[in-house]
């Protein structure tokens, strides 16, 4: 009830009053947010920064040896999904334990019926912090011997 915006919008039209005590902090926190979006150009501008985080990672991620789970026209820039490879010694919790012991975090695929994992390519990583998650990747990968990633076929 305190979460339904459609209400708090309505109750907010018709008395100009909160309907519960205003949350003041994220008020203010969301007010920030949207002075430093405009500040750093907008939808665009974010839509095209993720898009090159993106194929960063992509174009890195092929050139490794993986491949992704869509094909260019049906991927999105918000995160990237890649199917898992068929060598026996790739053992995604500890692919994802190594990273994370680098500082990255990638999630398992659990929403295709392919083995798959991805890797968000929004937020504040830019370019740069795209190319230090490729070079994780790359050191992870010859730490676990992993030679083969041709993927898990469909």
């Amino acid at each position: 009830m305190v979460l339904d915006l459609f209400e708090q919008w309505t109750g907010l039209e018709k008395t100009g009053q909160f309907r519960f005590t205003p949350p003041t902090h994220a008020l203010v926190a969301f007010h920030q947010a949207l002075k430093e979006h405009e500040q750093q150009g907008g939808v665009e501008a974010r839509g095209a920064k993720y898009q090159r985080n993106a194929d960063v990672l992509i174009t890195g991620m092929c050139a490794l040896g993986f491949t992704t789970l869509l094909n260019d026209k049906e991927a999105g820039p918000i995160i990237q999904t890649f199917v898992t490879p068929q060598d026996p010694r790739f053992d995604f919790e500890a692919f994802y334990e190594a990273l994370r012991a680098r500082g990255f975090a990638i999630y398992p695929g659990k929403l295709t019926k392919r083995p798959s994992f991805r890797i968000g390519t929004i937020g504040q990583v830019d370019e740069q912090v795209m190319a230090r998650v490729l070079g994780a990747i790359k050191d992870v990968l010859q730490a676990m011997n992993v030679i083969d990633l041709t993927p898990i076929p469909a």
